[in-house]
């Protein structure tokens, strides 16, 4: 008898588990088709709409139990879906594009919670920050997040305050974008972005919470991080000519290299760096938007 019971426990397990598995396919078809109008349709408030609805259905599909697990493989093209790889978090990010050309960022980081829905949105605060003068050194709350779509994430473990870094690109403006390195951290368990751990520059022995690339849009930049090394490597940006100086919109790559290299859970500053294997374009997570104001083409690979 108490195998029998043991036997139907399992079946209806697995039952509820497909059931679940049902419903969530079926939210991410509604999300295909609102991906579909967020990205391609030409009308601004067409677009809004679909990006409120689009919220929605997350939000309700994310309310399924064993949500997290569930990949959401046709949403890929639409927005960055990242698992950190000790698969305690999952964070979604997007962006939609006004007429004007001004973005807007929108996600949301899901715990791995089996109990309940774990879910904490991200409200974007860019135009209130880009202004701050001391931004890169700002603890900021999930409400007043710095938006940008992420396409890596790096746990940072085995010290005694864990965090992690985010990798993410932010279009700025008509003429420029950014690549963004973020920290996450959780401080009474709740997501809160910024801890000091990224050297300023070259040896000065003080530390950031995040760093900022802007850079020309008629450019691309490079930002990875290399596992096998614990090195985070990027194009090192200079101005095209000395007038431009300061004028960080203008920059572009040198065809030199600088990077961040892990050492007792802080990232040290490494300049001018020789790397032999150096990874190439083609394995960046994330493609910058095209030009055209109404965002139509795809963003988002894997």
């Amino acid at each position: 008898m108490r195998k029998i019971i043991i036997i139907l426990s399992v079946i209806l397990l697995k039952t509820s588990f497909l059931l679940g598995q049902s419903k969530l396919a079926i939210y991410e078809d509604s999300l295909k088709n609102l991906g579909l109008i967020i990205t391609t349709d030409t009308l601004e408030i067409n677009r809004t709409q679909a990006n409120y609805d689009f919220i929605k259905t997350l939000v309700a599909a994310l309310k399924e139990k064993n949500s997290y697990y569930y990949p959401f493989n046709q949403l890929h093209d639409f927005i960055s879906i990242k698992k950190s790889d000790d698969n305690k978090l999952k964070v979604f990010s997007w962006f939609t594009q006004a007429n004007d050309g001004d973005y807007r960022y929108f996600g949301a980081i899901q715990v791995n919670n089996p109990n309940k829905l774990e879910l904490y949105p991200l409200l974007d605060n860019s135009q209130s920050l880009k202004n701050l003068i001391n931004l890169n050194d700002t603890t900021l709350q999930t409400n007043k997040w710095l938006g940008a779509v992420y396409y890596q994430i790096v746990p940072v473990t085995g010290i005694r305050e864990p965090y992690y870094l985010l990798l993410g690109w932010k279009g700025k403006s008509a003429l420029a974008n950014s690549k963004v390195i973020e920290t996450l951290k959780f401080v009474n368990d709740k997501p809160v972005f910024g801890t000091q751990v990224l050297e300023s520059g070259a040896k000065t022995n003080t530390f950031n919470s995040r760093h900022i690339f802007d850079y020309t849009k008629s450019a691309s930049m490079m930002l990875r991080y290399v596992k096998s090394e614990n090195l985070i490597v990027f194009d090192h940006l200079v101005a095209p000519s000395k007038k431009a100086e300061g004028i960080s919109d203008l920059y572009a790559p040198d065809l030199s290299y600088d990077g961040f290299k892990l050492k007792q859970g802080k990232w040290i500053f490494q300049e001018n760096m020789k790397l032999k294997n150096l990874p190439d374009e083609a394995d960046e997570f994330f493609i910058d938007p095209a030009l055209d104001a109404q965002n139509t083409n795809s963003v988002i690979k894997e």
